[in-house]
């Protein structure tokens, strides 16, 4: 996602890592798919929730680490789909680590109020990387344009 940086049509902003910035991150994720992508209404949705989980996670991650360090967002629209890029300087972790939530048809799912993040990104996006070391963890989620 680095090189899409340089894209005419990447849009980008930081935020600090506070929960009250959640909303305006899918709202601003919104606007700039919406508008230069032009994702349907139901992976917009999807793509919502996706960021929001990535933000969050982040957020939790600065809190964790104690730094007041902004979180960055960027968006790049191109033909066919949108990539979302989540940049937090929290201290990574081992995604692999983290269980899977139960099944849906699991009881003990009613049970389950934390560790629903990273599923949520998988499932709501059509793509979607983690790259985590020391320094912080980048989120890359990929929505196409249409529900296919």
């Amino acid at each position: 996602m680095a090189a899409a940086a340089n894209d005419r049509d990447a849009v980008e902003i930081s935020i600090p890592p506070r929960t009250e910035y959640v909303a305006m991150v899918r709202n601003f994720v919104a606007e700039a798919v919406a508008r230069q992508a032009g994702v349907d209404a139901r992976r917009l949705e999807d793509l919502r929730v996706a960021v929001s989980e990535a933000v969050t996670n982040a957020i939790a991650a600065h809190a964790a680490r104690r730094t007041g360090a902004p979180i960055r967002i960027c968006c790049v629209p191109s033909p066919g789909r949108v990539e979302i890029g989540v940049y937090d300087r929290g201290g990574g972790f081992d995604p692999a680590r983290v269980p899977e939530p139960p099944e849906p048809t699991d009881p003990h799912r009613l049970e389950t109020e934390k560790g629903m993040g990273l599923w949520l990104m998988r499932i709501m996006s059509d793509d979607h990387s983690i790259a985590t070391s020391r320094r912080g963890t980048e989120v890359r989620l990929v929505v196409h344009t249409s529900s296919g």
